[in-house]
């Protein structure tokens, strides 16, 4: 146990000390912010009822279908991609802690770390209802969850992602890619007919949270699905980390 603690402190203080990493947080802040001052001044919807708000910011806006499934791959890309191209990989996995250790380390610390991202946009609406807006705060916490239990499945892909290569554009690019596809596979095949329909509508990601988490309902199916994809991307980064002993 006390060598899983040494682990995520090494991780979090590691995120903590990288310049890039907030860089990308400065990016994600200026962009949330320039999309929550549109919604106020230029969307006649949430003009007219702020309750809108939490969907348009956590479930149907390019936040959710364009940004999101980037930035989680551009953070955990150094956790074993970067390990990975400068050596230090082989020397972790060969010390006294467990493959399983090391793998959910490093992602306790980056999902932690990834809280400052969902916590500024929490700090937007904070802002708001301090200003005197009529804001329901169910429908708001309730998105929070929704996008952040949808931010810990893209960390696990782009965790999974990181572990084949230290080639660090591919580790990113690869971690999107895979985040894009879980993306719009659903909602591209959801009018299907038959098992194929059934199955896309079932894994449509943005459905879940506009019309579930950000509408103020805590969806135990939608939570199920994406903790079990993340522990299934989890899983298959661990398999990779112990194949690496026989192939490298």
């Amino acid at each position: 146990m006390r060598a899983f603690a040494a682990l995520l402190r090494r991780e979090i203080f590691s995120l903590l000390v990288t310049p890039s990493v907030y860089l990308l947080l400065g990016v994600w802040y200026l962009l949330n912010g320039i999309l929550f001052v549109y919604a106020l001044d230029f969307s006649p919807e949430v003009q007219s009822d702020l309750s809108l708000l939490p969907q348009y910011f956590f479930g149907s806006s390019l936040l959710v279908w364009l940004l999101l499934p980037a930035f989680p791959p551009l953070v955990t890309l150094r956790l074993l991609a970067e390990e990975l191209r400068l050596g230090t990989l082989e020397p972790l996995l060969t010390a006294p802690v467990s493959d399983a250790a090391v793998v959910l380390a490093k992602y306790l610390g980056a999902s932690l770390f990834f809280l400052l991202f969902w916590g500024g946009v929490l700090f937007l609406f904070a802002v708001l209802s301090l200003l005197g807006a009529p804001l329901d705060w169910a429908r708001v916490l309730g998105g929070f969850s929704g996008a952040l239990l949808c931010s810990l499945l893209f960390l696990a892909v782009g965790l999974f992602a990181s572990s084949w290569s230290g080639n660090l554009v591919l580790a990113a690019g690869g971690g999107a890619a895979i985040n894009y596809l879980l993306l719009f596979l659903p909602a591209i095949a959801e009018n299907a007919a038959g098992p194929v329909g059934a199955v896309a509508r079932a894994a449509h990601i943005p459905n879940m949270l506009d019309r579930g988490f950000a509408a103020g309902l805590l969806d135990s199916y939608a939570a199920a699905f994406f903790l079990g994809l993340a522990g299934l991307f989890l899983f298959l980064t661990w398999v990779r980390l112990v194949s690496r002993r026989w192939v490298p």
